[in-house]
């Protein structure tokens, strides 16, 4: 009796701590139909923290993304493998707005130039290769 009462505390032992081992999977926030506001511009010149209503949402169904460059509204084609990802056709609406126009000048320079993305959290980033171009947080 004594070595099967062992044993049930030895087996209980092992599978406990098994499992507090595990991480816990937090399901990543979707690309798709996720308002991501644009935080920051990563160019040659530096970081750019962004504080205007500039976004960017993906539609999986048309393989388009669109959103707001800070004055304009803009859109265009995606295509995506994996995490491969690339913009074709960016347009926009032409207005300018002299306050925010170099940080949507930036924004759409950077975003023609994606070759990948990353979601870690609540945060989207946008790269060329390694190099990262953009970074976004899900609102």
């Amino acid at each position: 009796m004594k070595m099967i009462t062992m044993l049930g505390i030895c087996v209980s032992t092992i599978l406990l701590s098994c499992s507090a081992n595990k991480k816990i999977n937090v399901p990543a926030i979707p690309l798709y139909e996720t308002k991501w506001a644009l935080k920051k511009i990563h160019t040659d010149a530096g970081v750019e923290n962004v504080q205007t209503k500039a976004f960017i949402r993906f539609v999986e169904l048309n393989k388009s993304a669109g959103g707001n460059g800070s004055c304009n509204s803009f859109g265009s084609s995606i295509t995506i493998n994996n995490n491969e990802i690339s913009f074709t056709g960016v347009f926009s609406t032409k207005m300018y707005c002299e306050e925010v126009q170099k940080t949507e000048d930036a924004y759409f320079k950077q975003l023609e130039k994606v070759t990948r993305f990353e979601i870690k959290g609540n945060t989207l980033s946008l790269y060329q290769g390694e190099k990262i171009l953009l970074e976004f947080a899900s609102e």
